[in-house]
């Protein structure tokens, strides 16, 4: 499969380095650091002050969960992350209007940048890895308000033109955050011209991966001059990159792409749609590169939803025709998947669509793109299912019920006349609702349990799926769609009683995850807190950083009730340090104030 996601700069987990804790009272640590400490001796203060927090014979909750996270930011590799801990309990301490604490971590990642500066790289690999860390930290520090220092290092510290441009354009993000949109288009203007200055060629290519640091760079520069209103040069740089594709065809980086969502990221109007759509169809612009059909579904996709959010339907369905084409390029070059893969893509963005179509009410519309779904009838069932459901909505039961009728699925079409009971049961018209539902009952299957539920026919919909376990994808889809309806309508028990039935972990955790939120949301801190802690053990990839959040939140709420000891406990059993720092510094803020109060 292809990777789709772009990757990402892991910045690291907070904290409080140095600390000096300020207005000591009895039975209270007065602890004075030196911030020109080498590491071995820092390690030994360190060590100093956990004995005395230890020792103290009434240490205040608020310095214990400080010296906690910055106990926690002293473990964490590589530098970068580190530093952006420390500035995260800076901004904290900020927050709190502790200025000179905040001010002396912000001292010590500035000594920690010179020190990594000052080390001599080994080859020439380990001058750009410490060129970029030089980078990161630099924005890092534009972030937490030290700009003109962030930009003296830049100007003394970082000598390669991509990490000088790379650091100029997310410093020039964080002083146009700050209102100086000028100031903010100079640094871009000059963060452009050092990278187009970089003449090295940074492209690579192997078996399972590939990539291009500068255009990577391009990539992340072309949104932010579009934040700052230059949406000329943003797609002037957007126009000069392109993705690229593993020797194998099983991961790309779609470099174009990334750059044009950028940019219709901070677009707000129908006139620079239409700029960027000019644009944006010739991808791509590069001579001799043809360009992989992704980047474009990608782009195209998104430019039609932004149209139609701002009403501009009539290009919008211009560019979905235009999309649906791109589905049916054929590409020999690639491995067999791939040609597949790129039609299941081009048709989900058209159910996308036409689902957002239906939500905005432009029915007319949505029925059109239907039409371009004939190829995949069961995407084209669900988006009728969801022009057909906002018809009844807005009481057009006649033209509902037509749209249900073309639903070629028997299965479909009795879940979308439910759904259109449903809708009339919100708008009040029950007795509408309960002749159509009558007429329906004979034609029910265990398929039709996510809509039973959310007509309050609760029972019904758990008889006909007491049966089912996890013998087929179509029965556990079922049962995972039945269990997520429960937890929507706040009703976590059952919901938990269907995820028994589901054995395999891909399926059963993320509902298990959607429970506990509902119930941190419900004021159940406690048994949501006993599923954070089972899913500890979940071997799902790409479930700690849900779960880190979930903790979050339980934290949160555990602070709010007075349960301090409880949002500690699950402060702590986040995994990601950076989380975890922020968290922790944030739990020693407010508890600071509430000892104030």
């Amino acid at each position: 499969m292809l990777a789709f996601s772009k990757s990402a700069i892991h910045f690291p987990l907070a904290l409080l380095l140095l600390f000096r804790f300020s207005q000591p009272a009895q039975g209270t640590l007065a602890v004075q650091v030196n911030p020109d400490l080498s590491s071995q001796a820092l390690s030994e203060s360190l060590a100093a002050l956990g004995t005395q927090v230890a020792a103290s014979p009434n240490p205040q909750p608020a310095e214990a969960l400080f010296e906690r996270a910055l106990q926690i930011a002293e473990t964490i590799q590589p530098l970068t992350e580190r530093s952006q801990a420390l500035l995260t309990i800076a901004r904290k301490l900020r927050e709190a209007n502790q200025t000179s604490r905040s001010q002396q971590l912000i001292e010590r990642v500035i000594q920690l940048a010179l020190a990594h500066a000052s080390e001599r790289a080994t080859d020439e690999y380990g001058k750009e890895r410490q060129q970029e860390d030089l980078a990161i930290i630099s924005a890092q520090l534009a972030e937490a308000g030290q700009v003109e220092r962030a930009l003296q290092f830049v100007r003394t510290k970082i000598s390669l033109k991509l990490r000088k441009g790379q650091a100029l354009n997310k410093i020039a993000v964080a002083i146009a955050h700050q209102g100086k949109t000028q100031q903010a288009r100079e640094l871009l203007s000059e963060a452009v011209r050092s990278v187009k200055g970089d003449t090295e060629d940074y492209a690579y290519e192997s078996n399972g991966s590939c990539g291009n640091e500068k255009f990577a760079v391009f990539s992340d520069i072309a949104k932010s001059l579009s934040l700052v209103s230059e949406l000329d040069q943003a797609l002037q740089v957007a126009e000069t990159i392109w993705g690229c594709n593993s020797a194998s065809g099983d991961s790309a980086q779609y470099y174009q792409a990334w750059a044009y969502l950028g940019i219709l990221s901070n677009l707000r109007t129908v006139g620079q749609l239409q700029q960027t759509w000019n644009s944006a169809k010739r991808m791509p612009q590069a001579p001799n590169v043809s360009g992989d059909p992704v980047e474009r579904l990608m782009t195209w996709h998104e430019l039609a939803e932004k149209l139609i959010d701002l009403g501009e339907i009539p290009l919008a369905l211009s560019i979905t025709t235009e999309l649906s084409t791109l589905s049916r390029i054929k590409d020999d070059t690639r491995m067999s998947i791939y040609p597949q893969l790129l039609v299941e893509m081009g048709q989900e963005n058209l159910q996308k669509i036409a689902l957002k179509l239906a939500k905005n009410r432009q029915f007319e519309a949505a029925l059109q793109v239907t039409q371009l779904l004939a190829g995949a009838p069961a995407r084209q069932d669900i988006a009728r299912k969801e022009i057909a459901a906002q018809l009844a909505h807005t009481r057009q039961l006649d033209k509902a019920l037509q749209v249900a009728s073309s639903v070629s699925d028997a299965t479909m079409k009795t879940r979308t006349k439910l759904a259109i009971v449903e809708r009339l049961q919100k708008i009040g018209l029950t007795a509408q609702a309960d002749a159509l539902f009558e007429k329906l009952i004979p034609a029910l299957t265990p398929e039709s349990a996510p809509e039973l539920v959310a007509i309050g026919q609760r029972d019904r919909a758990l008889n006909l799926i007491a049966k089912l376990d996890e013998q087929s994808d179509a029965q556990t889809q079922i049962l995972v769609e039945t269990a997520m309806q429960f937890v929507e309508l706040k009703q976590v028990e059952p919901a938990l009683q269907l995820s028994l039935k589901l054995k395999e972990d891909r399926n059963r955790h993320p509902l298990l995850l959607a429970i506990a939120a509902q119930q941190v949301k419900l004021g159940q801190l406690d048994r949501s807190l006993e599923v954070a802690l089972f899913l500890k053990k979940s071997s799902l990839w790409d479930l700690p950083p849900q779960r880190d959040r979930l903790l979050t939140s339980i934290a949160y709420g555990f602070a709010r009730s007075g349960q301090s000891v409880k949002a500690r406990q699950a402060a702590e059993e986040i995994s990601e340090d950076l989380a975890k720092v922020a968290v922790i510094s944030e739990l020693a803020i407010q508890k600071q104030q509430a000892q104030k109060n």
